[in-house]
């Protein structure tokens, strides 16, 4: 009887790892970040910076 259950188990954890890979090789690749994300913020009005050009308010 515990040969059965340790069977069975051994039988779903195969199973759902083997639907994990596929799901992740239907999904495809990850999509490329954006580019407000990869922007730097000013610390004083949260407008974004590109690079380390003073912001417009100023402050930052």
């Amino acid at each position: 009887m515990l040969k059965i259950a340790i069977v069975f188990l051994l039988l779903i954890v195969g199973v759902s790892m083997l639907g994990s890979t596929v799901v992740k090789f239907l999904r495809g690749p990850k999509a490329p970040p954006t580019l407000s994300s990869t922007r730097a913020k000013c610390a004083h009005c949260g407008r974004p910076v590109l690079g380390t050009a003073p912001c417009v308010c100023g402050k930052g």
